[in-house]
């Protein structure tokens, strides 16, 4: 019987600083080619620090946009803080953000669409701007033996 091993890969520099992103606004990754050969699956690291007492929803929000030619991406938001378009974004996951602590929080890319290139969307939904905070970014590959 054949047996499938996964295997993570390292930890990757940030792949988006969300700096000192004020609150209710959105803010979009240079486009991620994951490659020709796909991962199994990838997971991304988010962690924010508020700059003051969160409020309202205190909350981070990370989306995703999809393509598969790096040229035509998902609709949504990028950037601003208009959120006509956020339903048409994947949504990856949440980050609560309750206190004035640094926050961190894992998410996989794991059902949702799948194509080499997408871009990460952070919208800031904590009622104050961050004090600091990145995505990093992690491949799960796959063996079949």
């Amino acid at each position: 019987m054949p047996t499938h091993t996964l295997a993570q890969g390292t930890r990757s520099s940030a792949v988006l600083a969300l700096g000192t992103l004020a609150s209710g606004t959105y803010i979009c990754s240079s486009a991620i080619d994951l490659g020709a050969t796909i991962p199994v699956d990838v997971t991304f690291e988010v962690e924010c620090n508020p700059n003051g007492t969160p409020t309202g929803n205190k909350q981070l929000v990370l989306f995703a946009k999809f393509s598969l030619d790096n040229t035509n991406y998902g609709s949504g938001p990028e950037s601003g803080t208009t959120t006509t378009e956020e339903a048409d974004l994947h949504l990856l996951g949440v980050l609560p953000t309750v206190d004035t602590n640094d926050h961190r929080k894992f998410f996989s890319l794991q059902g949702l669409p799948i194509t080499r290139y997408l871009k990460l969307v952070a919208k800031n939904d904590m009622g104050v701007a961050l004090t600091s905070g990145n995505v990093y970014r992690a491949d799960i590959t796959g063996v079949t033996t």
